[in-house]
C-alpha cells in the first residue's frame, strides 16, 4: 500500500494506468490470503494487460504516433513472446493459472527490453526495467517451487515482487527524455515474428514438440495484429493516394491543377502543348464580380472539355489560363487550337446576363526541352499581342 501511495503522489500525472495495474495486483495479492478461489486471483490477470498498456508511460514513450508503426511494435513483442514461451515453457506440466503468469511475463518483458533498446537510456528507463526484470525473475523462480511442491507464504520470492514494484515506482520520480515517438520496427522482425507465430499454432494443431496450449494467445494476437496492421496500412495508403490526387485537381473546375499538368507533360513527348488565356476575363471579373467569374470559368472548362480528344489532358493553371497536352502533330493542333476557340463564340448565360470571352492560344510542339512552358507561354502572349487567336511558337 505504501508503493501504492508513492505512485499516486509521483509527479507524473500520467501514471493512472500504472496505478490501475499496481492496484490489480495488490487487490488479488489481499484476497489470497483470504481465499484459495480462482476469483481471488482475476487481479493478477487483469494486471498484465494493464501494465502492458502502460508501458509506452512508464519509458516515456510518445503514444500518439503512427498507428502502424505501433502496431508494429506490438507485432514484434507478442511474436517474440509466442517463439520464447514456446520454447521455454515445453514440457511444463503447471496449471493453467500457474502457467498463464510467465507466458503475460515474457510479453511483459519483451515489451519493455523493445521500449528500453530502443530510446536513449536515462535513469528512469534503467529503473524501470530492473523492476520489471526483478519481476519476471520473481515470476519465474515462483512457477519452479510450485513445480517442485516447495513454495510456501514465508518464501523469500515474496520480497521479490515488492523490490520490483518499488523499482517501477521510484523510476516514477526521475525525468527522463519525452515526446520520443516509437521508432520503425525493421520488417525482417515483423516477418520472424508472424512466420514463427504461424508455425507455433501449426505445432500446436498437430500436437507436437509438447508446446502449451496457452501459447496459442500470443501466437494469435501476433498474427491478428499482423492482420489490422496490414488493413490500416491499406486503407492510409488510399488516403494518401486520395489526397495526393486532389492535390493535382483545381478547386474551382475540376480540371488537373498545373502541378498535375506539369507532371504529366514527359507522358506528351512528341506530342503538342497548347497554352491559353482568355481574353477580356478581367472586365467580367471587375463588372459583374468574382462569383460571376468562378462561373464563367466553370462553363469555359465544360466548353474546353467537350473540344478535347479523349487520350489529351486539358488542366487549369490558375486564373484565366488553360493548357492543353496532346498527341497530335502540327496540322491537327491547329485543328484542335481553332475547335477551342469555336467552343467559345456564343455568350455565357451567367443570372441573366449575356457574357462573351475569347481565347489566345500559343502552340509549341513537346520536344521535352527545358524551356518548353516559356516558349509556350511567349507563343501565347504573341497571339494575345497580335489579336491573331493562335500563334505556334519556335524550337
Amino acid at each position: 500500500m505504501i508503493i501504492f501511495c508513492a505512485a499516486a503522489f509521483a509527479r507524473d500525472n500520467r501514471n493512472s494506468l500504472y496505478l490501475l495495474a499496481l492496484g490489480a495486483w495488490i487487490s488479488s495479492e489481499i484476497g489470497t490470503q483470504f481465499t484459495a478461489s480462482a476469483w481471488a486471483s482475476i487481479g493478477y490477470v487483469l494486471f498484465y494487460p494493464t501494465i502492458f498498456v502502460a508501458i509506452p508511460t512508464l519509458f516515456e514513450i510518445e503514444s500518439s504516433g503512427e498507428v502502424v508503426r505501433l502496431l508494429d511494435g506490438a507485432i514484434l513483442v507478442l511474436g517474440s513472446s509466442a517463439i520464447v514461451s514456446a520454447i521455454l515453457l515445453r514440457h511444463t506440466s503447471a496449471d493453467f493459472l500457474h502457467l498463464l503468469y510467465p507466458i503475460c511475463d515474457l510479453v511483459i518483458l519483451i515489451a519493455v527490453l523493445v521500449a528500453f533498446v530502443r530510446r536513449p537510456i536515462n535513469g528512469r528507463s534503467l529503473l524501470a526495467l530492473a523492476g520489471f526484470l526483478m519481476y519476471a525473475i520473481t515470476d519465474f523462480l515462483y512457477l519452479f517451487e510450485v513445480n517442485n511442491g516447495s513454495y510456501g507464504n514465508g518464501s523469500f520470492i515474496n520480497y521479490g515482487w515488492l523490490i520490483s514494484f518499488s523499482l517501477i515506482t521510484l523510476s516514477l520520480f526521475r525525468r527522463g527524455i519525452k515526446s520520443e515517438k516509437f521508432p520503425p520496427v525493421p520488417i525482417f522482425y515483423l516477418a520472424i515474428s508472424v512466420i514463427g507465430s504461424s508455425l507455433i499454432l501449426t505445432a500446436i494443431a498437430l500436437k507436437q514438440f509438447s508446446i502449451p496450449n496457452l501459447v496459442i494467445g500470443p501466437a494469435l494476437a501476433t498474427l491478428f495484429t499482423a492482420f489490422l496492421r496490414m488493413a490500416i496500412a491499406l486503407k492510409q495508403s488510399e488516403r494518401n493516394v486520395a489526397s495526393e490526387s486532389l492535390a493535382k485537381i483545381d478547386d474551382l473546375t475540376g480540371l488537373p491543377n498545373r502541378r498535375r499538368f506539369i507532371g504529366e507533360i514527359e507522358k506528351y513527348q512528341n506530342g503538342s502543348i497548347l497554352l491559353m488565356d482568355l481574353d477580356g476575363f478581367k472586365p467580367v471579373n471587375d463588372t459583374y464580380g468574382h462569383q460571376t467569374g468562378d462561373e464563367i470559368l466553370k462553363q469555359v472548362s465544360g466548353r474546353f472539355l467537350k473540344a478535347v480528344p479523349d487520350d489529351s489532358l486539358l488542366a487549369r493553371l490558375g486564373g484565366d489560363e488553360f493548357a492543353v497536352l496532346t498527341n497530335v502533330n502540327y496540322e491537327e493542333a491547329m485543328e484542335l487550337a481553332m475547335a477551342l476557340r469555336a467552343t467559345l463564340s456564343y455568350p455565357f448565360n451567367v443570372n441573366g446576363e449575356q457574357i462573351r470571352v475569347d481565347v489566345s492560344i500559343g502552340y509549341v510542339s513537346n520536344d521535352g526541352k527545358s524551356d518548353l512552358m516559356s516558349r509556350a507561354d511567349t507563343a501565347m502572349y504573341q497571339a494575345k499581342k497580335g489579336q491573331v487567336g493562335v500563334w505556334a511558337g519556335g524550337s
